[in-house]
C-alpha cells in the first residue's frame, strides 16, 4: 500500500515537471514568423534577437517598447532613414503606399505587432522590398534593420494610432 503511494506520488511530481518544462517551450513556439508573402516561416537566427527587448517579443510575440517614449523617437529616426516616409508620409499617414495607422490595413496582420514586424522584416507581393538584416540588401548582410530597430519602428507607427497596440 505505502509502495503504490509512493509511485504515484512519483509520477505525480514527474508530470508537475514536464508540464513545467513544455510550457516556456509552448510559449515561445508561439511566436512563429511568417512571411507576409505566403505565409512561410521566416528563417532569422535567434542571434539576430540580440536587446533583451527582442528576446522578448521572440518569446511572446509582443513589442515591448509599446509606450516607451525614447524608442518611439528612435523609430521615428529610422522610419525617416530607411525612407519609409517616401512612400508611406511622414507620418505614416499613407502616401504612394498605404496608411499605416489602423485599424483597416492592407494586410490585416498587421493589427498586430507580430504581424507588421513580420512585414516590414520580409517586404509584401505589393512593391515594398524586405528591410530586414541581410535581405534589405543581398550583397551586404550588414545592410538592413536588426529586430531591434524593426520594434522600435513599429513602437513609432503605434503611436499614431488612438486605439490599436498591436499588442492585444
Amino acid at each position: 500500500m505505502l509502495g503504490n503511494k509512493v509511485v504515484k506520488a512519483t509520477l505525480f511530481v514527474s508530470m508537475i515537471a514536464l508540464v513545467g518544462l513544455t510550457l516556456p517551450l509552448q510559449a515561445s513556439a508561439e511566436c512563429k514568423l511568417t512571411a507576409t508573402q505566403d505565409g512561410s516561416p521566416l528563417d532569422i537566427k535567434a542571434e539576430a534577437f540580440d536587446t533583451p527587448e527582442a528576446k522578448q517579443f521572440l518569446d511572446t510575440c509582443k513589442n515591448p517598447y509599446i509606450g516607451n517614449e525614447a524608442a518611439t523617437k528612435r523609430g521615428q529616426k529610422l522610419f525617416q532613414l530607411y525612407s519609409c516616409t517616401a512612400c508611406h508620409g511622414g507620418q505614416a499617414e499613407g502616401a504612394v503606399g498605404p496608411s499605416l495607422h489602423g485599424p483597416n490595413f492592407k494586410y490585416a496582420k498587421n493589427a498586430t505587432n507580430k504581424g507588421m514586424f513580420e512585414t516590414i522584416w520580409h517586404g509584401t507581393n505589393g512593391g515594398m522590398g524586405a528591410k530586414g538584416k541581410g535581405l534589405m540588401d543581398p550583397s551586404d548582410p550588414e545592410n538592413g534593420l536588426t529586430p531591434d530597430e524593426v520594434l522600435k519602428i513599429v513602437a513609432w507607427v503605434r503611436t499614431h494610432s488612438k486605439t490599436l497596440t498591436g499588442n492585444e
